[in-house]
């Protein structure tokens, strides 16, 4: 049996891919079953004889039994236990955790634009001060969801925008949880992830977002590229490019071979079988990986590019990940014995 996993929260998200898997799945005489995460959670013995998973975004249920586990990856084994996910629930996890994707990227020398982890909110004010301009991530978002484009004024104080343009006076503060915002200042706790801005100079010295191409993976190929632009730069939070907050797409023909080797490198080091990574260059400054995202229980890729009058089957990522989903299960390696071995 082969089923996609998704919780009934996320329907409206979820349903064309799951509409798109299913229709590739009958076109070729195999059953794609959806399966809410609700309904997997009544009737455990049924899901036992689930061979492959692909897991879309859901919520664990308040009234997870007590007896099952609560973190994804034991979860799905425990439900599934001969199930193969074919996007892997702790490459899922390292993704949705943007600490931990930076981490993990530094220290296999991964390029990425300068960065800060810290807790210490004198030292990110600094690198922000030295940058004049940065970006304060969320640890756990995608999309560009709680990001702060950091500004340094020439007496030191820090000013924030946010996508759509609203902006703050800044407070860094040494410990709490959660942001806040009152009387115009936007109170930022630990831990800070911070971002040099990335920019290239256009007509006249004015500052222009650098290029923001995305690579589409599926079993360690690189199936295709987009780029992500913006028409128009009114405002500091328009140096996000995200499809989220109006930037369009577009089908890249062609890469570098450098490009692709520092994609395969990035999913390599997160163990990303299917996903995308995010990929910035300026000119000559860069290129450098912002991110890489997969489908799973808290996030979903964005598939906005399908709507581009040029979309053609080659750009099918669903039809892809059907392709995994479906393939036939590698051949059993049959080992000689001994004796077979001294006959020969």
């Amino acid at each position: 049996m082969i089923a996609v996993l998704y919780g009934r929260t996320a329907d409206p998200w979820v349903t064309p891919i799951i509409r798109d898997l299913q229709a590739l799945g009958d076109a070729r005489g195999r059953e794609i079953a959806a399966l809410p995460i609700e309904t997997a959670l009544r009737a455990l013995r049924e899901w036992q004889s689930v061979e492959r998973l692909y897991v879309l975004p859901f919520d664990l249920p308040a009234d997870l039994p007590p007896d099952l586990p609560a973190t994804t990856p034991l979860l799905l084994a425990e439900v599934f236990p001969r199930a193969e996910v074919i996007n892997p629930a702790a490459a899922h996890e390292l993704c949705w955790d943007k600490l931990a994707t930076a981490r993990r990227l530094l220290d296999r020398g991964v390029p990425m634009p300068d960065t800060l982890i810290t807790d210490d909110a004198v030292e990110a004010g600094d690198f922000v001060r030295r940058h004049q301009q940065a970006i304060l991530k969320e640890p756990r978002a995608c999309g560009g969801h709680g990001h702060v484009v950091l500004l340094a004024g020439d007496d030191g104080a820090l000013a924030g925008e946010v996508p759509g343009g609203r902006r703050y006076a800044i407070e860094l503060q040494p410990a709490g949880a959660g942001r806040s915002l009152q009387h115009g200042v936007l109170a930022v706790p630990p831990p800070f992830y911070l971002q040099r801005l990335v920019t290239q100079v256009g007509r006249g010295g004015v500052l222009r977002p650098a290029q923001l191409l995305r690579a589409y993976l599926v079993d360690g190929q690189i199936a295709f590229w987009t780029e992500r632009t913006r028409d128009k730069i009114r405002r500091p939070s328009d140096f996000i490019i995200s499809a989220t907050f109006g930037a369009r797409y577009g089908f890249v023909r062609a890469v570098s071979e450098s490009l692709e080797h520092l994609v395969r490198r990035t999913a390599e080091a997160l163990g990303l079988r299917i996903g995308v990574v995010d990929v910035l260059r300026a000119g000559d400054d860069g290129p450098f990986v912002l991110e890489a995202d997969t489908d799973g229980q808290h996030m979903l890729i964005d598939r906005g590019f399908k709507q581009l009058p040029e979309y053609r089957d080659t750009f099918d990522f669903d039809r892809l990940i059907a392709d995994a989903l479906l393939a036939p299960p590698p051949p059993a390696v049959r080992v000689a014995g001994p004796e077979r071995r001294r006959r020969r």
